[in-house]
């Protein structure tokens, strides 16, 4: 165990989890050193089993872990080497506890090495990570921009953001328009970007500035790794852009909309709310409120199942 490790007891973590906290079952006295996979788990770790049914009692076997968060329909091992939490979801309630518990200090100022304009306004709770460069900006309280980062001028940050490393905001947009002889005018980029409270960018995403207005993403949304997201959409509350994906300019994604792996959303389309793109889909056409669409392009679920149905059917008759 590390010198540097905090002990928690187990009555001390299920305490934080209020009204989620179904019971526990075993030693409330157990000491509790560091979050850990269920598969990897030493005896001093917590862990977590969402799982139910034959895999869940074959973890929960096969586990090392002296305390697991588990669900109330969990089958449990019972043994005095041992002790659970049950709660009403697993997962959720175990990522808030290594939030609560587990989570470094936070770090705030500015490190020796980034590059910040004189007129940039940054909370003094905020950190602004190695080579980092901020342009005339303003960043919120407890908001975190990482190694590498790029945030042109006129961005702005709300509280809690995490802009990971690598990440671009504020490049203008791809936003041209072609001349009498051929050449391309470049449309000149006046707006900037706004990112909302709690917002989470991955590494290497690109947000691009708005064109007259701006470029919004809405409270608690999250954008992960390598995607692009072109000037003047409109991302959602709570919803989710996830790996290499591709949001085109001027596009509405409503609030807690699910854009799945490398989807393609064309420009000026409109996803609504609590709406799902599926993995690669291509979307040329609006969606919905509470659809699922998928394919090239994007389709009704249903109706793209029946047709790749149809065709497994063609291809075993042909």
């Amino acid at each position: 165990m590390s010198r540097s490790a905090k002990v928690h007891t187990v009555a001390e973590i299920a305490s934080i989890l209020g009204d989620d906290l179904l019971r526990v079952v075993g030693r409330e006295d157990r000491k509790v050193v560091r979050p850990m996979p269920i598969n990897s788990a030493t005896s001093d770790a917590i862990c977590f089993c969402s799982f139910s049914g034959e895999l869940a009692s074959d973890l929960l076997h096969r586990t090392k872990a002296g305390t697991i968060v588990v669900g109330a329909d969990a089958s449990l091992l019972e043994n005095a080497e041992r002790t659970y939490i049950v709660v009403r979801n697993p997962r959720r309630d175990f990522l808030r506890l290594v939030a609560r518990v587990f989570a470094p200090a936070a770090s705030h100022g500015v490190h020796a090495s980034a590059v910040v304009s004189e007129q940039a306004r940054i909370h003094p709770s905020a950190f602004i990570g190695a080579r980092a460069v901020v342009g005339n900006c303003t960043i919120g309280a407890n908001s975190v921009v990482h190694a590498g980062a790029v945030l042109y001028d006129q961005v702005t940050l709300g509280q809690r953001v995490i802009v990971h490393a690598g990440a671009v905001i504020g490049a203008d947009g791809f936003g041209y328009e072609r001349a009498e002889d051929g050449r391309m005018e470049k449309f000149l980029h006046l707006g900037g970007v706004i990112i909302e409270d709690d917002v989470e960018i991955g590494a290497n995403a690109c947000i691009d500035r708005g064109t007259l207005g701006d470029t919004i993403v809405r409270r608690g949304a999250k954008i992960d790794n390598l995607v692009h997201i072109a000037h003047n959409c409109d991302i959602g509350e709570d919803s989710v852009v996830i790996a290499q994906s591709l949001v085109g300019g001027s596009t509405v994604i409503g609030a807690r909309a699910w854009i799945a792996p490398c989807a393609c959303i064309r420009d000026g389309i409109r996803i609504g709310a609590d709406a799902t793109v599926g993995m690669g889909s291509v979307v040329t056409r609006q969606v919905d409120a509470g659809t699922t669409v998928m394919g090239a392009p994007a389709r009704d679920a249903a109706a793209y199942r029946k047709m790749i149905s149809a065709l497994g059917n063609l291809s075993e008759s042909s």
